[in-house]
């Protein structure tokens, strides 16, 4: 909130008191109202605006009225991007941004800003990026829902002025399993030992309370735990169609 009020001989010449802020949320609205008097007209304004920053636009919307006059106004604005992933919408473009591709990650914001989000692509338009200089991009994955696996969620660009720069980011769209199981002997699974499908590659991990957290693209037939990796012993847990992540499975 701010207050400013000007004298002259008389007295009280002008002032002027206005309110601003940020809700919604994602911080995607911005607001400002204004009151302002003018004693040598002996006049009253009142103001008003809105700007909602959405994923695709800007709109802003303003309204103002005295005992003279009102006024009302509204505008769009924002941009359309080709590249060589598709066409993307952005709320706005500047002379140098950057098209940050994270596939599969949907709902991560940008370098702090909540209202810019990425696509359900995984795509977004960042336009605040600094010509000549190091600009450090991140995305924020803790309001996204996907189950793809954001890996570095941290890059850095150096673009020249006008420039158009693809930020492609790590990502992993296997589907994610979250199955219980125990030995044969009722004994928990080793914590962070190694989850391996038949062919010996790593595709997931044993976590807190004998899970296993993996992800494979289909159902594996079966997956293989370390149960004591100094004598090279593991045991072997067989699925069927599907996965089960109700059951408790036995790993023998």
């Amino acid at each position: 909130m701010s207050n400013s009020t000007t004298f002259d001989d008389q007295g009280v010449a002008s002032n002027n008191t206005g309110l601003s802020g940020t809700v919604g949320s994602r911080d995607q609205f911005n607001y400002g109202v204004n009151l302002s008097y003018q004693h040598q007209e002996n006049e009253t304004t009142a103001g008003a605006n809105l700007t909602w920053n959405a994923p695709v636009a800007t709109v802003n919307g303003s309204y103002s009225q005295s005992s003279t006059y009102r006024q009302a106004g509204a505008s769009v604005s924002g941009g359309i991007v080709a590249w060589s992933g598709g066409v993307n919408l952005a709320n706005r473009l500047s002379e140098t941004f950057a098209v940050m591709n994270a596939p599969g990650i949907k709902d991560a914001y940008v370098n702090g800003q909540k209202y810019r989000t990425t696509n359900r692509n995984g795509v977004v338009i960042y336009d605040g990026m600094t010509p000549y200089r190091e600009n450090h991009l991140m995305l924020d994955v803790s309001q996204s829902d996907s189950e793809a696996e954001l890996r570095g969620n941290r890059k850095i660009a150096a673009p020249y002025r006008g420039a158009v720069v693809l930020v492609n980011f790590d990502t992993d769209q296997r589907k994610p399993w979250f199955i219980k199981a125990l030995r044969a002997d009722g004994q928990p699974l080793m914590f962070g030992y190694e989850v391996n499908d038949i062919h010996g590659h790593n595709i997931g991990v044993v976590g807190q309370g004998s899970q296993l957290f993996i992800r494979t693209n289909e159902v594996p037939p079966s997956v293989n735990v370390a149960i004591d990796k100094q004598q090279g012993l593991s045991c072997t847990i067989t699925f069927g169609k599907e996965i089960d992540e109700s059951r408790n499975y036995i790993c023998q």
